[in-house]
């Protein structure tokens, strides 16, 4: 095998041909006998000389320009051999999401990438042969700058696969609210669509800084970034966010502007994980959930940090405290994540929920170890207990623990239910009814004096002062001057227990109205378990009539024939028998070429798809890979920020994208 030799002996090689080509003129031949003595007397200007012909210095020349196209091909390979090197280190540190530079460069690390380089040269005989710093050419491709550019073009293709699986189909807009570890805000927009293979999945398109939240700006921030990726608002067939976020209570209007443009983009956002999450952050508006909150955490915060003293104190329940709020796992974690736990509010649903249930059943285990660490009056853990104590102890705290359990206790159920997606639908509806109903009945007089009870009982039994509901509210920890003089009894009956349970049933009216609850109940009668059957004709001409953009007059009038032989055709074919989702029917059309056949019935089906509540979704926890968009730290600009974002949630696309896709929009972008 032919060895690769470094840019410098290269040329080296080709100085030394064009110095020897320059000298090569042959010497004078000797003057023959007769030549002699013919000029013995007068002898020529030209004797000694022998002219060159012609036909030799182009010889020459052919050959100096031979050799130097060949040096210019082998200098082309060996730079394109370190730019392939440059892409494959980039391709597994963006596949695991860990940063490229890093913030103790210049303290004897040089960055992921440098050192995963030099690693490699130094330990694989191929790449030691194209080591990167050989050559001045090729330094550049160390350079920070060439790194964000083969970033940026690694992200271009990976979403240039994205948005080739779309195609010209429809789609639905998922917009999820974050922050950067400097606290900006930030929009991450995911496109959730049936792809080429109909497969329903959720796409990542790219996460933007906005300096509010308003709908104006959201509506601006979707159709800019749409817009980029030749996508068209008119697309749009569905609308989501994670509503948790600081967009809480803009719903509304942002679904006027964006039907105002796309009257098909319906907000059907209500799977089980959002309607949690909406539940707690709804808690969290009023300002006591909100104090409730923050102190939670604080204490989640002090039993992380005390782990392992938890364990050696022998306190009774104390391992299975440690493995309920798994402590030992989010305690490995800590000292990377701390910044990432944002504010109190930030908190997903999930563990609130979890927490509050736990906080209550294991209340005395928790008390005897605040109790215990904070008699020590030594170190900061000691001062962080009796700080946590402080409020722990309290009827407020005690108060509002139960509150949220018992409305937590009644959307369980249809939490439980809008898990099982197209499966249990029409449950789940009834459910929201149902739900409705119960927080309406806790309203009443004889429910509040029933909760009020039940919260007396367990401060009698646990030693924790009551308050007079007829003395003047005394608001735990905060300043009194922001409160309104008003009884216990107001506070605690009005501005907790009746604000918290009408927040509650206002959110569950937003998200189940009569469009969405229509809309859901028709979908239902798609669902192909056990042969078909919730099928219902009528109901899916009147789904198909809730896109009126989407389908024709004529095709209106086709489609209960086609429904009907599409039904009858599915429930005799074997390959059907076992698909239970609507997932798995797309998919199964698909393979079957059966799509193309009922084209009509497909298209409706697509539509279905479409709405985040028809199909699993990824649900991205975008917290998971902060320290990628952690621009201080790993010395990222935002464009590069976003790129690693983009490669990181879509490594599986990401996969396929070819390295010499990635070259040569690398070095489009360099030769312009």
């Amino acid at each position: 095998m032919k060895k690769s030799m470094n840019l410098k002996t290269l040329w080296d090689r080709a100085s030394k041909k064009s110095k020897i080509a320059s000298t090569s003129t042959p010497k004078p031949a000797p003057i023959g006998v007769e030549s002699r003595s013919r000029n013995q007397g007068n002898p020529s200007p030209s004797d000694g000389l022998r002219v060159v012909p012609e036909d030799d210095k182009s010889g020459d020349d052919e050959s100096i320009a031979s050799n130097a196209k060949q040096l210019q091909a082998e200098a082309e390979a060996l730079y394109l051999s370190r730019l392939k090197t440059s892409v494959q280190c980039l391709r597994f540190i963006l596949q695991q999401g860990l940063p490229v530079h890093g913030h103790l460069e210049n303290e004897g690390n040089a960055g992921n990438f440098l050192e995963l380089v030099d690693w490699l040269a130094e330990s694989v005989e191929g790449v030691k042969r194209v080591d990167l710093k050989d050559a001045p050419r090729s330094s550049e491709l160390l350079d920070q700058k060439a790194q964000e550019q083969l970033i940026n073009a690694c992200a271009e293709e990976t979403t240039r696969l994205i948005i080739e699986d779309l195609g010209d189909g429809y789609f639905a807009v998922l917009v999820y609210e974050s922050r950067d570890m400097e606290q900006q805000e930030q929009l991450a927009l995911c496109l959730h669509y049936v792809g080429t293979k109909g497969m329903a999945v959720e796409r990542f398109l790219g996460i933007v800084g906005v300096e509010d939240t308003t709908p104006l700006t959201i509506k601006t921030t979707i159709q800019n970034l749409l817009t980029a990726h030749s996508l068209s608002f008119s697309r749009v067939r569905g609308l989501g966010y994670d509503g948790a976020c600081a967009m809480k209570g803009y719903h509304n209007a942002l679904k006027k502007i964006i039907v105002d443009e796309s009257p098909s983009a319906y907000y059907v956002h209500c799977f089980a994980h959002q309607l949690q999450v909406n539940m707690v952050a709804v808690a969290k508006q009023n300002v006591h959930g909100g104090w409730f909150f923050y102190h939670l955490q604080y204490l989640m915060d002090f039993l992380v940090m005390c782990c392992e003293k938890i364990r050696m104190l022998g306190v009774a329940q104390a391992e299975y405290i440690i493995e309920t709020f798994e402590l030992e796992e989010t305690e490995a974690e800590y000292d990377l994540d701390r910044e990432s736990l944002g504010t109190p509010c930030d908190t997903p649903r999930g563990s609130c929920y979890e927490n509050v249930m736990h906080v209550i059943s294991l209340y005395p285990a928790i008390w005897e170890i605040l109790c215990t660490i904070g008699d020590e009056h030594n170190g900061i853990k000691s001062l962080r207990a009796q700080q946590v104590s402080y409020a722990f102890e309290t009827f407020e705290f005690v108060f509002i623990a139960h509150l949220l359990q018992t409305i937590f206790e009644y959307t369980d159920d249809l939490c439980s239910a809008l898990q099982k997606r197209d499966q249990d639908i029409v449950n789940a509806i009834n459910l929201v009814s149902v739900t409705k109903k119960r927080l309406q009945l806790l309203r009443e007089d004889g429910e509040w004096e029933s909760f009020l009870q039940k919260v007396t009982s367990f401060c009698v039994k646990h030693d924790i002062e009551l308050v007079d509901m007829d003395g003047l509210y005394d608001p735990i920890g905060r300043s009194p001057k922001f409160y309104e003089k008003a009884t216990n009894l107001y506070y605690y009956h009005v501005d907790m227990f009746l604000d918290v349970i009408d927040s509650q049933l206002r959110e569950l009216d937003g998200m189940f109205d009569e469009v969405n609850t229509e809309l859901l109940i028709c979908m239902a009668a798609f669902n192909p378990a056990d042969s078909f059957a919730a099928y219902d004709e009528e109901k899916l001409v009147k789904l198909a009539h809730f896109y009126p953009e989407d389908f024709s007059q004529s095709e209106l009038l086709h489609l209960p024939f086609q429904l009907s032989n599409f039904v009858d055709d599915l429930r005799l074919d074997k390959r059907f028998r076992e698909v239970k989702t609507l997932a798995e029917l797309s998919i199964k059309l698909v393979e079957t070429r059966k799509d193309r056949v009922y084209n009509i019935v497909y298209r409706l089906l697509r539509l279905v798809l479409i709405l985040p509540v028809a199909t699993a979704s990824d649900e991205r926890d975008l917290s998971s890979v902060n320290y990628v968009n952690n621009k201080a730290v790993n010395k990222l600009s935002e464009q590069c920020a976003n790129d690693c974002l983009v490669t990181c949630l879509e490594r599986e696309t990401f996969g396929q994208v070819k390295d010499d896709a990635i070259i040569s929009r690398f070095r489009a972008v360099n030769n312009r």
